[in-house]
């Protein structure tokens, strides 16, 4: 059987789904088990970077701001892009990493000219206080246009099917590959007495529990613990602002791009997911992709993504308290460095060359019956 041919898709603009598109056309460059394009937005922030591609690079006019949105011309073009595309090259399947607000109208020329439509869900609910989840409703409708539905988390799927979005027998769940960043991670060491360093990463929303995260330095301290930390991203930080900067703490609020992340990582020792709602984390992915472990609250897919003992710890609850224990437990003695090395001697199970190769075979499966 010859290599199936899949046409993977992301039109967004910028974070870490930016990364896996490019990392999936770089191994697909060294597999010969799938030959692979890449469809990306000219104005996705890395756009450049896609350029070493060659002619696998597929460019998309999308648009820059909120407002381009209304410009349906342009997504009519693409979905004649693509069915053009599709039956030039013979395309098996389109694999879209994430649903665009253009993809119910473009998707729909892909099955018509042939191939297989193959949607990643990353979300099945919206998540409180995300300004982007209006958009959700419209990329929603590209589950039951979808031939087959991928999650990246079990939690994601449950809800799915629970909501009665999308049957189980169309749903295949993979998981959320690791991104690396930085060009080599580190072999990762416990020097003794070094203050334990731990980073909040990622957009700031209420979701992501930056109250927690801070309740949980201030748990630290007052058990004696000599603890620094920093919290980057975009987004409201409100009265927290005035807490950080009590405790001492480093703050940086502002879109950050990769190689200003990439430089920022190494600098911690791990990094808290203080979410109190979650399904998977693109922060996980990319702190696995530098080798850092993570302390997390046990809600959502956080808990498949991050094994407890083996590439983190999962706290016992969500609060504060909990996770000033799961820190602890991380830096108890010899834990944490027999944890940064699973994640090294691990990071072949979590890899994009094993996600491709599961695309793959998913590319040639059926389509489940509606």
């Amino acid at each position: 059987m010859s290599a199936p041919r899949v046409l993977f898709t992301y039109w967004g603009r910028r974070g870490p789904i930016s990364n896996l598109a490019l990392e999936l056309g770089r191994a697909a460059q060294r597999s010969p088990g799938i030959d692979a394009y890449v469809s990306v937005s000219r104005q996705n922030e890395i756009f450049d970077r896609f350029k070493q591609l060659g002619p696998r690079l597929q460019p998309a006019e999308t648009f820059g701001r909120g407002a381009g949105a209304a410009a349906l011309w342009r997504a009519f073009a693409i979905r004649q892009q693509l069915a053009a595309l599709v039956q030039r090259e013979r395309i098996d399947a389109v694999f879209e990493l994430m649903p665009h607000v253009w993809s119910p109208l473009a998707m729909p020329a892909v099955r018509r000219a042939g191939a297989r439509y193959i949607t990643v869900v990353h979300d099945a609910q919206a998540h409180p206080g995300d300004p982007t989840s209006a958009a959700n409703v419209i990329m929603n409708l590209c589950v039951p246009l979808a031939d087959h539905v991928v999650t990246l988390s079990q939690a994601v799927a449950k809800r799915l099917i629970d909501a009665g979005r999308a049957p189980a027998a169309k749903i295949t769940t993979l998981f959320h590959p690791d991104l690396t960043l930085v060009s080599e991670p580190a072999v990762r060491a416990r020097r003794p007495g070094a203050p334990v360093r731990l980073l909040f990463l990622g957009r700031i929303l209420p979701y992501k529990g930056l109250p927690l995260f801070l309740d949980a330095v201030e748990a630290l301290r007052r058990r004696g613990e000599a603890v620094e930390f920093g919290v980057f991203g975009e987004g409201s930080v409100g009265a927290e602002a005035t807490r950080i900067e009590r405790l001492g703490g480093e703050l940086v609020n502002r879109w950050l791009g990769d190689d200003e992340i990439a430089a920022i990582l190494p600098r911690f020792d791990a990094v808290m997911l203080s979410h109190t709602e979650a399904s998977q984390s693109g922060v996980a992915a990319v702190a696995f992709g530098a080798g850092l472990p993570i302390v997390t609250t046990p809600v959502g897919g956080l808990t498949e993504q991050v094994q407890d003992g083996a590439t983190g710890i999962v706290a016992a609850r969500v609060d504060g308290e909990a996770l000033a224990d799961a820190t602890q437990r991380l830096f108890s003695e010899g834990s944490y460095d027999a944890i940064t090395t699973r994640i090294r001697i691990g990071s072949g199970e979590r890899s994009v060359e094993r996600f491709l190769r599961e695309v793959a075979v998913l590319a040639q499966r059926e389509p489940a019956a509606a």
